[in-house]
């Protein structure tokens, strides 16, 4: 679940949260956005206050809406490896 989303449906302003979680707003700002990973130590600290709902993957941005069954695509230029010795 994103930060915001969990905000929001738990009715929190970020102040209440950052005060929860015992960093500043513009921190939570900042991490809720996405332009900044939290260090180890806030994340637990985020993990532990939305009950787990909020996961360093959340925050991280590893999350889909669906399951993901895709990995990463090949480098430009390069070819997938095939299964057929190369026969």
């Amino acid at each position: 679940m994103k930060l915001n989303d969990f905000l929001s449906s738990n009715q929190m302003t970020m102040a209440s949260f950052a005060n929860a979680v015992g960093t500043t707003t513009a921190t939570i700002s900042r991490v809720a956005d996405g332009h900044v990973m939290p260090r180890k130590s806030l994340l637990g600290r985020i993990h532990k206050a939305t009950g787990g709902l909020v996961t360093p993957n959340d925050l991280a941005g590893l999350y889909c809406k669906e399951p993901c069954h895709h990995i990463a695509k090949p480098a430009r230029g390069t070819q997938p490896e095939s299964d057929d010795d190369g026969k």
